[in-house]
């Protein structure tokens, strides 16, 4: 089954949380770590670019405090 923004993730930390609510550099660093399971592997390959760019967006605002 293909996981979409709503679905929930399916484990870990964020695990019932729909998928769009789920840090992006959570989900890279599954994936970067190769703990990404299947579904959430394509969910992270699909929205990649999206991805990268809330993960950077997330380190610039932990860089502000």
């Amino acid at each position: 089954m293909k996981l979409k923004d709503n679905s929930p993730m399916p484990y870990g930390q964020y695990k019932g949380s729909p998928m769009s609510d789920v840090p992006g550099s959570y989900l890279l660093w599954l994936y970067d770590n190769e703990k990404a399971h299947r579904g959430v592997k394509e969910y992270v390959q699909d929205n990649m670019k999206l991805l990268e760019k809330e993960a950077e967006s997330e380190r610039e605002q932990r860089g502000r405090y």
